[in-house]
């Protein structure tokens, strides 16, 4: 089968940081352009600052500037972001990303999130890395908001002891 016949044709944009050139192993941010939505996919990245709030904050600033600048999105477009935290620094950090997130984004237009301990943050003295993903429509429409019940067994951070 051959793809293009089938998927139709797609348009695609590297972001990559300046003076990069051939060192780089993979883009900073990709967007695919489909007939009524744009796809953008960051990669993982770090942000400096002291404490896992202040690097979650400069991150999600990161993430906004470039959506509104070069995508024409933002954040409230966001549909998944997955935070790797160094486990040391866990459970306190799951709190401090929190608060940042919460400053960044409003509800009905939150994200869905997965937060992964582990050994080590590849880039640095860091204690989060972050990758995101975002819906960009080319027409805008209301949020529609469904409430669920928890899933089984579910604890939310305030109820976990470790």
């Amino acid at each position: 089968m051959r793809r293009g016949a089938a998927w139709g044709t797609m348009e695609k944009t590297v972001f990559r940081r300046e003076n990069r050139e051939d060192d780089a192993v993979a883009a900073t941010a990709v967007r695919t352009r489909h007939a009524d939505h744009d796809h953008v996919q960051l990669d993982g990245f770090v942000a400096p600052g002291e404490t896992p709030e202040e690097q979650a904050d400069r991150a999600l600033s990161f993430a906004d500037k470039l959506l509104r600048e070069y995508c024409d999105g933002r954040l409230a477009d966001v549909t998944m972001i997955r935070h790797y935290v160094r486990e040391d620094l866990l459970p306190e950090a799951e709190f401090e990303i929190g608060r940042a997130c919460r400053n960044h984004f409003e509800a009905p237009n939150l994200p869905g999130t997965v937060m992964v301990g582990v050994s080590d943050v590849v880039g640095g003295d860091h204690a989060v890395k972050m990758e995101m993903e975002a819906t960009i429509p080319h027409e805008r429409e209301a949020t529609d908001v469904v409430e669920l019940p928890p899933p089984p067994g579910y604890t939310n951070s305030a109820e976990r002891s470790e």
